[in-house]
């Protein structure tokens, strides 16, 4: 065929291969547990090699390779043989801003169980994780480890990217002590203490969360300026901070947990302090679909920024600057005074 010759996609092709979106989320997903990127970074090789390397069925893993590479995550380079594209390099290990975890959190049990159920969502507005799980989706990741370590690596993927994106698009300079909430592993900030040695940090989260990072964290030059915090921010946070960080926390709540949470922050914050709401929006499709998600399993929500501004003003704070990105994710930064 020529290489000139644009195909054409028929309507109904396209509705066709939309229906089939969950299988390209497997398909990565196995990529990911068979860390197939990885074993292609040294230069190709083919998939019988692959599938004695993995003990897989070599004729089921040519065929895996296959849909992989119409998919663009790896190429063949010769009948049976693969090499990673740019999106496959995304799902090695140790790439710049690997999505290795994030495949593997978005293929798991927790996160698919409750699809089937999405009607029932956008009938009542509600989560419907409970009703697949018989718990919500915190409650869960509390009783399964495994799944809440996955999880949580995949929020530190995103983190690392997106603490440059946050640390190069907002002044912190004046900033006297950050206190990040639901901070994770601590990606964010850890990027904001490297770059301000002035700056002291608390990280908060979780008990078993924190726990974690400090293991990780405690040999850095910077953490004898961190603080690393256990707790439950729906009941309290920490005091003193000018600075208060959630990235990636409204998204998953309510408006009366937002408020809840915000009001918990403005009783603890020194005063004249600020907090910092980082989201993603909705300009992208990725955004539509992260909004949909935070519906199925969270009951959450992505929030416009005149919504963001009012639950601001519910909770006893003044809406301050908001700043966009050029971030993968679109992220928005919104500040409250």
């Amino acid at each position: 065929m020529n290489a000139h010759v644009k195909v054409v996609i028929s309507p109904a092709q396209q509705l066709l291969t939309m229906t089939l979106g969950i299988v390209q989320t497997q398909l990565l997903n196995v990529a990911a547990q068979l860390k197939l990127a990885d074993r292609l970074k040294d230069g190709p090789q083919s998939a019988v090699e692959l599938a004695e390397a993995t003990g897989m069925d070599p004729a089921a893993l040519t065929r895996l390779m296959a849909s992989l590479a119409h998919i663009g995550v790896f190429a063949e380079t010769a009948p049976g043989q693969f090499s990673c594209t740019p999106i496959g390099v995304l799902l090695q290990t140790d790439a710049l801003h690997s999505m290795r975890d994030v495949a593997l959190t978005y293929g798991g049990e927790w996160f698919t169980n409750a699809w089937p159920r999405l009607l029932e969502s956008v009938r009542t507005g509600t989560s419907v994780f409970e009703s697949a799980f018989g718990t919500n989706a915190y409650s869960y990741f509390e009783a399964n480890p495994a799944a809440r370590a996955v999880f949580q690596q995949a929020m530190s993927s995103f983190s690392i990217e997106e603490g440059i994106v946050v640390r190069d698009y907002y002044d912190f300079s004046s900033c006297r002590m950050v206190v990040d909430v639901g901070g994770g592993y601590g990606q964010l900030l850890t990027t904001l203490l490297q770059a301000l040695p002035a700056l002291k940090g608390v990280l908060f989260d979780l008990p078993a969360v924190i726990q974690a990072a400090h293991r990780s964290l405690q040999s850095e030059p910077f953490s004898k300026r961190c603080d690393f915090v256990g707790g439950d921010y729906n009941v309290t946070v920490p005091a003193g901070g000018d600075m208060y960080i959630l990235k990636r926390i409204l998204q998953s709540r309510t408006d009366p947990q937002v408020c809840t949470l915000l009001r918990n922050i403005r009783n603890a914050m020194a005063v004249g302090g600020r907090v910092l709401v980082i989201e993603p929006d909705t300009s992208s499709l990725y955004g539509r679909l992260l909004d949909i998600h935070m519906l199925v399993n969270f009951g959450g929500r992505l929030r416009t920024d005149a919504e963001v501004k009012e639950l601001f003003v519910q909770s006893g704070f003044k809406p301050g600057r908001m700043i966009s990105t050029d971030s993968n994710a679109t992220l928005r930064l919104l500040e409250g005074i």
